[in-house]
């Protein structure tokens, strides 16, 4: 995989992650570089540095990291910006810095953030994966709404994108029209390297989730760039933020439409069950958990709103009712 100039300066490095991809994006001043997320542990050795040397750029150049979100494919690798970026600050969001920065948190908070309340836990293999690919490290800073980067000749500015976790950022390029969302928004599946469907959208905070769509419909950059998508541009950026919508939109009359043909209640494993096969196109085997985020959230903002709630436990687990 190599290095794509998607603007004057601003790069886009494809990396594997498995049968899919996850895309990192560095963006060069005159002065110095921002590097956008870290990919899993040995991601920036293996592949962020040969292109840096294609680019007839030091790593020394790289002056700040910011880490878009605490998903391990995107924060796994802090210890190699670390060693390989000694002179640069590495940043993130306040709201996902604690789960960045110690693995234990990330498990409680993000990994196994529903076993407690709903009695789910995730699949072992993935956990297991998740604690080899990463290597958890202190951070220098927050990423925070509005903070502009000079990196000569060129600003940079960091985005507030909650949604799919509290403390999701972006990084705008004014002077490209690009914005780069990573996992910001996820359309209607996050998909595998030739498009197929992989598993559903692992947006979280629904209530969020709508309001940084609606965010970033209201810049209309021209370049949208994302972690494991192609790049979208002008119109198909459009389609791709709409799709998102249309998606949350979907989701949540199929958990109402479960929650009302079953007025006793459910709990999120019977829930998923019912709502899973008929969510989207990826395949139903293993996905459930995935799917989890987006139903969970869906679930806590009826909750919220009083139109459901807990009808304690079934067999130990949770059950979840409208009121």
């Amino acid at each position: 995989m190599t290095a794509e100039e998607i603007a004057p300066g601003l790069f886009r490095i494809d990396t594997p992650l498995g049968a899919r991809f996850a895309s990192l994006y560095l963006v060069r001043g005159d002065r110095e570089a921002v590097l956008f997320d870290t990919g899993i542990d040995g991601t920036i050795p293996a592949f962020v540095v040969p292109e840096l040397g294609a680019m007839g750029l030091d790593p020394a150049h790289v002056r700040t990291v910011v880490v878009s979100h605490c998903d391990v494919d995107h924060f796994g690798g802090v210890q190699d910006a670390r060693e390989t970026f000694p002179g640069a600050r590495i940043l993130a969001h306040a709201a996902d810095r604690p789960a960045i920065e110690d693995y234990g948190i990330f498990l409680a908070e993000r990994g196994q953030g529903f076993l407690r309340d709903y009695g789910w836990d995730e699949d072992s293999a993935v956990l297991n994966w998740a604690r080899n690919v990463t290597r958890s490290g202190t951070l220098d800073g927050n990423a925070e709404d509005g903070m502009s980067i000079d990196l000569g000749g060129r600003e940079v500015r960091i985005l507030h994108v909650p949604g799919h976790t509290h403390g999701h950022t972006a990084i705008f390029v004014p002077d490209a029209d690009a914005i780069l969302v990573s996992d910001a928004v996820l359309g209607r599946s996050v998909n595998l390297a030739d498009g197929t469907p992989a598993f559903p959208p692992t947006y979280r905070y629904v209530n969020e989730y709508l309001s940084t769509i609606d965010s970033l419909v209201a810049l209309k950059a021209k370049l949208l760039l994302t972690a494991h998508y192609p790049t979208f541009e002008s119109d198909e950026a459009e389609a791709f933020l709409s799709e998102s919508r249309q998606f949350v939109l979907e989701l949540d009359q199929l958990v109402l439409d479960a929650l009302q043909s079953n007025p006793d209640g459910l709990t999120l494993h019977e829930l998923l069950e019912l709502v899973n096969p008929v969510a989207g196109q990826w395949p139903v085997d293993g996905t459930a958990g995935a799917l989890a985020y987006p139903v969970v959230g869906h679930l806590e903002r009826m909750c919220d709103s009083g139109s459901a709630g807990s009808a304690g436990l079934r067999d130990g687990k949770s059950v979840w009712k409208l009121r």
